[in-house]
């Protein structure tokens, strides 16, 4: 399984769009890693996991044919990962010989409904809600939602993904629901990769909170470790970076050393 990093920040992106905080001074200075747009990830070539605005840059970016894609998976509705006009530009006119015929897209409630109203202009697209707990097989994978605490009323969630490998993709999650930790441990999940939100970076927010921290990160991955689905062998990433954080790279590679963890930026991969 390979996925790719196609964008790692929060919202505003970094450096943000109209800021001209010091970080985000910095950022544009250095430049390189230290440019994130809008998260989404792309798994293998035909699984996409959110939609923001910055796709069409992604995919230019990242040569990713977007014709191959057969699956997307939203998790909520907010528009930096919740971007529908786009998919009003899978056919008619827009796109030709697309070698994926349909392209299956499954979403929170709120993504969902923000999609429903506009499927009559959206060719070639088959929209469904995912509800917390509720799996689906989609060729090669098996998806499995979780709630997250993010945008109350909207069903927001985030995605166990099981092909050849096991992946848990958990971003605008807040700290996990008792009840994920328990689904995990019931089903005995052992995760190859797990990619972490952290938003925050090292600024307070409570586990009652919408986003995590790193503080936040380093209990879920000690819950996670005693209950035995990450361990020793677990490719751990943190990933979804807001500017107030200051997410200058090299400062969070060496913060995130310190909890075991690898820093996402646009472009990586990772070959599991």
């Amino acid at each position: 399984m390979k996925l790719t990093y196609l964008g790692t920040a929060a919202a505003e992106g970094f450096p943000a769009l109209f800021c001209n905080c010091a970080y985000c001074q910095d950022a544009r200075r250095l430049g390189g890693k230290n440019i994130r747009t809008r998260s989404q990830v792309l798994i293998n070539d035909d699984l996409l996991l959110d939609l923001p605005a910055d796709t069409y840059h992604h995919f230019l970016q990242n040569n990713i044919e977007g014709d191959k894609i057969r699956y997307l998976l939203i998790s909520h509705s907010h528009s930096d990962h919740c971007y529908p006009n786009d998919l009003m530009l899978r056919g008619h006119a827009f796109a030709h010989d697309m070698r994926a015929d349909t392209l299956e897209v499954y979403g929170s409630q709120g993504a969902f409904d923000r999609i429903r109203v506009r499927a009559d202009e959206m060719p070639n697209v088959n929209s469904h809600c995912i509800h917390p707990f509720e799996t689906v097989t989609l060729g090669q994978y098996t998806v499995t939602a979780f709630p997250a605490r993010h945008m109350p009323g909207d069903g927001a969630c985030f995605f166990l993904i099981r092909g050849d490998k096991t992946v848990l993709y958990a971003h605008d999650t807040g700290y996990f629901y008792e009840e994920v930790f328990a689904y995990l441990q019931a089903h005995a999940i052992v995760l190859d990769m797990i990619s972490l939100d952290c938003t925050n970076v090292d600024i307070p927010i409570d586990d009652e909170g919408t986003h995590m921290g790193f503080a936040n990160i380093e209990r879920v991955l000690k819950r996670l470790t005693a209950i035995g689905t990450v361990n020793g062998s677990t490719v751990k990433i943190v990933n979804h970076f807001s500017h107030n954080g200051n997410p200058l790279h090299n400062l969070l590679t060496a913060r995130a050393a310190q909890i075991g963890c690898d820093v996402s930026y646009d472009g990586m991969t990772v070959n599991l």
